[in-house]
């Protein structure tokens, strides 16, 4: 591919102009037949597929069918090349297709539910009529899906990707084991890893048709093995009452689950569709409704109807189908289902200029950084989500919104995995982190100090008495005098009553006290000097 300023030019003859759609095997592209001037899709192999060379050669076998096949309802195959090396250092392979105005089925029902009866025997009808010549011509396309059939503004339908379940045989498997893809539309005997017939196909339109009257898959579970394992043992639930009778008749040919009671091939479907369209005596065509193109209108979505639950299979089959599945089976359920994903391989469809749905299986299971790119050259917002995980670092685990319809600049939420954090052990003590200990609180500390006894009994005293004073720790900075044998018992003291002053009389001399022992509290002088407990030796003449 060379590049010519901001020019890409492919083969020195196609011109990428615009990338339209990413899936998980290749990008589509619109393009421009610079010799022709012509516009066309350009479908170019991923790089790390590029690589193998089986797969190349496969992808060119697919070149070869679709080219081999002309018919209004296939999309033309118009070119095939390879690029030996690009400026950026990759292989390349490439086909270039008829680019359809219009949209894949998927999103058509992804945006617009359910469709009419009518709409949907079309889009059996045409797709029947493609693949009744690929039969014709002894091919078995294998991947008949939504994604694969392109639906036209005016209705037309064109079946796309011929071969690619083929193409998918070899494709590695990933580091978890696990391939991309999707097994909703396979048929029982390719579940069982038997070769697929003309009546798969069949099976998988079958289930196109199922999706496209009820708006949703006819099985479905947790992993690709799980919905694989019920198109063997179960049957899908019973489609909506309200449906005329020859509709559901003809879906319930097609999933039957013995090739051998099935519509055998695309011919035969194509004759069962337009019988079951035809008119009936006294009554209108069911096709006699509107175009494909045109919307349910708003709030005529179909009431549910209550359905019993799938019918499984005895006992006694399901365990000889179990073992047969997972001995000879397995890898070919996994490699042939997950090479052909919902939206893994886009058609050359011209609708994703103006909406975009994204399918998950496109992108798990890759690295961020591509599928970051990917997503922001389609003009969304990547939101990137880290999440604990085995899985190698930075592997996407999952996209969110997928399967709804989003615009330029709508924000996707991308999971990625990465390893969990691991916290060394401390060794020593003072590594340990530190732990909050509740402690108790400590006792409050009592100072042994006189205190005045409250009482509520003590009269409020009158303007000619001077106010008592209890005996509170002096604040006075000067010392006071401490003698043992003179000191006064720390014990509280009891007020005294206030009493009307007296003229002042001589004390008597105190009494020796003994020592060691407490002598008892001097009375409270009530003047107005009296401010200490304790009683001075000193001699009376010192007193007021």
């Amino acid at each position: 591919m060379s590049v010519e300023g901001e020019r890409r030019l492919l083969g020195g003859r196609y011109e990428l102009l615009e990338r339209i759609a990413t899936g998980g095997m290749g990008e589509v592209w619109r393009g421009r037949d610079v010799v022709l001037k012509r516009t066309v899709a350009v479908k170019v192999l991923r790089s790390e597929y590029a690589d193998d060379p089986t797969f190349v050669a496969r992808f060119r076998g697919e070149a070869r069918h679709a080219a081999a096949l002309s018919h209004p309802n296939i999309a033309a195959v118009l070119d095939y090349g390879e690029a030996s090396q690009d400026e950026a250092g990759e292989h390349l392979a490439y086909l270039v297709m008829e680019l359809v105005e219009g949209a894949p089925l998927s999103t058509r029902l992804a945006v617009d539910g359910p469709m009419e009866p009518g709409d949907a025997l079309s889009v059996l009808q045409q797709t029947a009529a493609g693949l009744a010549e690929a039969h014709r011509r002894g091919l078995v396309h294998r991947d008949v899906k939504p994604a694969n059939i392109l639906v036209r503004p005016d209705g037309a339908v064109k079946l796309t990707d011929f071969g690619i379940a083929r193409s998918a045989d070899s494709v590695p498997l990933t580091g978890t084991g696990q391939v991309v893809g999707t097994a909703q539309y396979m048929s029982p005997e390719q579940a069982k890893g038997e070769p697929a017939t003309p009546a798969s196909d069949v099976y998988a339109l079958g289930l196109v048709g199922y999706e496209s009257l009820t708006g949703h898959a006819a099985f479905e579970g947790t992993n690709p093995v799980t919905v694989a394992l019920k198109h063997v043992v179960e049957d899908p639930q019973p489609l909506p009452a309200d449906l005329p009778g020859e509709v559901r008749e003809l879906i319930d040919s097609a999933l039957a689950k013995d090739p051998g009671e099935r519509i055998p091939d695309g011919a035969a479907f194509l004759s069962a569709v337009e019988e079951t369209m035809a008119p009936t005596p006294g009554g209108p065509r069911i096709s006699d409704t509107r175009p494909v193109g045109v919307r349910r209108p708003s709030g005529a979505v179909r009431a549910p109807v209550a359905a019993p639950p799938a019918r499984r299979r005895p006992m006694a089959v399901l365990l000889p189908l179990v073992v047969l599945f997972v001995a000879i089976g397995a890898f070919a359920v996994l490699a042939v289902s997950y090479g052909g994903a919902d939206g893994a391989d886009p058609g050359p469809s011209a609708a994703a200029d103006t909406a975009i749905v994204l399918a998950a299986d496109d992108h798990v299971g890759r690295p961020f950084d591509v599928v970051s790119a990917d997503l922001t050259e389609l003009g969304l917002e990547v939101l990137r989500v880290d999440q604990v995980s085995d899985r190698a670092p930075d592997t996407v685990l999952a996209v969110s919104p997928a399967g709804t319809r989003l615009e330029e600049g709508d924000e996707v939420r991308v999971t990625v995995a990465v390893p969990p954090v691991e916290t060394p052990a401390p060794e020593t003590a003072e590594e340990l982190p530190p732990v909050a200990v509740e402690e108790e609180p400590a006792p409050p500390v009592v100072e042994e100090q006189p205190t005045a006894a409250v009482t509520d009994d003590v009269p409020a005293p009158s303007d000619s008495a001077p106010p008592v004073e209890t005996s509170l720790p002096p604040t006075s900075t000067e010392p006071v005098p401490s003698d043992p044998g003179t000191t006064a018992p720390t014990e509280p003291t009891t007020p005294t009553e206030p009493t009307t002053p007296t003229e002042p009389t001589t004390p008597a001399e105190p009494s020796t006290p003994v020592p060691g022992t407490p002598s008892e509290p001097a009375p409270v002088d009530p003047g107005p000097t009296t401010s200490a407990t304790t009683t001075d030796p000193a001699p009376a003449s010192a007193a007021v």
